[in-house]
């Protein structure tokens, strides 16, 4: 369990296409060493594929759960917030909780056991009851206490070849899980390959003495239990041979077969399949009960990580936990302030996925999933991509006889939305609207991603005649300074400006270091979506349209994006508007600096 503490087009109707590039920089000296920074080459151009006539099982949305998503008592977030996503497995164990667990009560049950173990049952009552039924991995090591908060003196089960203390603690355990009724999977210990949670060898002796103690009493008091290992922190292909012989050895395979993370969740699987087929195991059921590590979590490589859990036959993947630990209700942060995020918007449309999946294939590090669904005219495809680049994906659908229902007058409509990377979003951003023409029995739709860090999704319905981009963008730079007009940028005290930045739009920066420094963007339209540098030493900004509530934007990222989109606004009313951003002289705790580097906007004209 991984923890912390803490396309564009020209302007149309007579207008021309502006253009506003604005860099982050620090003083004299850093500038220059931002000019210089190694720049990222731009995406090539790719395909990724959708076969009409490959048609497989009903989605499931696979990736839709969440380690330690819930409040303490379960209650949070609504069902308003949660139901859309259709999460289908939860995990939790009272981690973090004052009192310590039966650790934290001097190993016997007490107060501290008491109240971890209400929280995890109170939280597997309500998502394995309706309308959820879903699943829900009962953390036995963390009600235990091993949560990387114990001890150094602590005494580890089965310590000294003694077992007998956890075997009581197992039976406690049980006992309380049955006598509330409630079914979990035990998930006896998360990460045993890690000092924070075992300080005694991955695989080693006392590891196993450990897993086959719980796993023997568990059935022995409960035959039909369903038990979950090993939980390694990452997939770890000799880890997991050895650990499969053992425990076939020992008669103590779980009944379903887990770990963390990975590279590659379709990849992974397949290894595990065959490390299964050659100790002649019958393959178990397959969970990843925590993925995305914390750098990854944006909207483009969470749809990436969920359409390559589609393919890859794993039952069930659970969002892991790394801002909210461990009873903050917020879905690890997919949910801000009680409002939705680019990575609710990402798994809201995953969980819209109907019909039938589709065989699919992706290039240039961009992935598609998608769902056939005749009864409801649909056809959705959710792409996401793991390279942090934009760049023109074409989304090329084959075999349309097999979806005849589709086609109308020769037509088949497509819908392209966008879904930024922002915190919060009120909604994804529809970039095309209208009919496309079929071409040799297949379908082309581009999809221009302004920016490697946003998914895209992509639905298609019978045509119905409407054509065209929806509102045209008209894309502003930062250097204009025509203020008899809309569509400008005003720069107050401490902003400063560079060019020849090879990597800034129209290779003009307009930047500054200065906490309170205040810009102002004036524009006539219906959404503005503003492009800044991410870089390692960038702060965060404060942003505020027409003098509403402000929202903070962290621009720190662990490599330089210098364009990309990072905040829009939500739908606006028709007319003028004022987005003031402010440097507030903070920073991320990783960034080396309080940089504010706009790079440009895009307005939807009213």
């Amino acid at each position: 369990m991984k923890r912390t503490t803490t396309g564009k087009s020209a302007a149309r109707h007579g207008r021309r296409p502006w253009t506003l590039p604005v860099l982050a920089a620090l003083g004299a000296a850093a500038l220059a060493a931002a000019a210089l920074s190694p720049v990222p080459a731009a995406a090539a151009d790719s395909e990724v594929t959708i076969d009409l006539a490959a048609q497989g099982a009903a989605p499931t949305a696979v990736g839709s759960g969440f380690l330690y998503g819930l409040s303490q008592d379960g209650s949070a977030p609504a069902d308003s917030l949660l139901q859309p996503l259709k999460p289908a497995l939860f995990r939790g164990g009272g981690a973090r909780i004052a009192g310590g667990g039966w650790l934290g009560d001097g190993y016997t049950a007490g107060s501290g056991y008491r109240i971890r173990i209400n929280s995890a049952l109170s939280q597997a009552r309500r998502v394995t009851a309706a309308p959820y039924h879903a699943t829900y991995h009962l953390l036995v090591s963390d009600v235990w206490g091993a949560d990387t908060t114990q001890p150094a003196n602590t005494v580890y089960p089965c310590d000294n070849g003694d077992c007998s203390n956890w075997t009581a603690f197992i039976d406690k355990l049980v006992a309380d899980v049955q006598a509330s009724g409630v079914p979990v999977a035990y998930d006896i210990w998360n990460e045993p390959d890690g000092t924070g949670f075992w300080q005694r060898g991955v695989n080693s002796a006392q590891y196993y003495r450990m897993w086959d103690t719980a796993v023997r009493e568990i059935r022995r008091l409960v035959p039909s239990a369903q038990i979950v290992g090993p939980s390694y922190s990452g997939y770890n292909h000799g880890w997991l041979d050895s650990w499969l012989g053992q425990t076939k050895a020992d008669n103590t395979l779980p009944n379903v077969l887990n770990w963390h993370f990975g590279d590659d969740p379709a990849a992974d699987a397949a290894d595990a399949r065959a490390l299964e087929s050659a100790h002649g195991i019958v393959p178990l059921p397959l969970t990843i009960n925590e993925y995305l590590f914390s750098q990854q979590q944006n909207s483009a490589y969470t749809a990436w990580f969920l359409d390559r859990l589609s393919a890859s036959g794993v039952t069930a993947a659970a969002h892991a936990i790394w801002s909210d630990c461990c009873g903050a209700g917020t879905l690890d942060s997919l949910l801000v302030g009680g409002q939705r995020t680019g990575q609710w918007w990402v798994y809201q449309a995953y969980a819209r996925l109907s019909g039938r999946l589709l065989g699919t294939t992706g290039s240039g590090g961009v992935a598609v999933a998608a769902g056939s669904d005749p009864a409801a005219h649909q056809v959705l495809a959710l792409l996401g991509n793991n390279s942090g680049q934009g760049g023109t994906t074409t989304v090329t659908v084959r075999n349309l006889s097999a979806a005849s229902w589709l086609i109308n007058n020769n037509a088949v409509h497509a819908t392209v939305q966008r879904i930024p990377d922002q915190s919060p979003l009120d909604a994804p951003v529809t970039v095309f609207d209208g009919d496309v023409t079929p071409s040799g029995g297949a379908l082309h739709v581009p999809v221009t991603r302004t920016s490697g860090s946003d998914a895209y999704t992509v639905t298609l319905t019978p045509g119905n005649g409407s054509s065209g981009p929806v509102d045209p963008t008209v894309v502003v730079d930062g250097t204009d300074t025509d203020t008899a007009d809309l569509d400008h940028f005003g720069y107050g005290a401490n902003w400063g400006v560079t060019n020849g930045v090879s990597d800034m739009y129209q290779q003009t920066a307009n930047w500054s270091f200065t906490g309170g420094a205040v810009a102002t963007f004036t524009f006539r339209g219906t959404r503005v979506a503003l492009h800044a540098v991410r870089d390692t030493d960038q702060g965060i900004m404060s942003l505020s349209v027409d003098g509403g509530a402000p929202v903070t934007v962290d621009n720190y990222a662990a490599s330089r994006n210098a364009s990309g989109v990072v905040w829009t606004s939500p739908q606006l009313t028709a007319g003028p508007h004022t987005l003031t951003i402010t440097d507030t002289g903070q920073r991320n705790g990783a960034s080396g600096g309080t940089n504010i580097a706009l790079d440009r906007a895009d307005v939807t004209p009213s």
